[in-house]
């Protein structure tokens, strides 16, 4: 067995015109394209833009859950 047949064999066959998935995607992009697509840079956000997205998405939280009580 050839040694890139492996690496063939161990990733799910992508199918002619089927997207790969987003997450995937960003994972594979060189650092500057990420934060290009992004809109950040490596100072990270700026005030106006993280202000921007707080309004357009809410902020960071996940909210906690209180368990039932039976």
């Amino acid at each position: 067995m050839k040694e890139n047949e492996n690496v063939t064999k161990d990733k799910p066959e992508s199918k002619p015109g089927s997207k790969p998935d987003a997450k995937d995607d960003l994972k594979s992009l060189p650092m500057p394209e990420l934060q290009a697509k992004l809109g950040s840079s490596p100072e990270g956000l700026s005030e106006a833009e993280a202000q921007k997205r707080l309004t357009q998405y809410g902020p960071n939280e996940i909210e906690e859950k209180k368990p039932i009580r039976s």
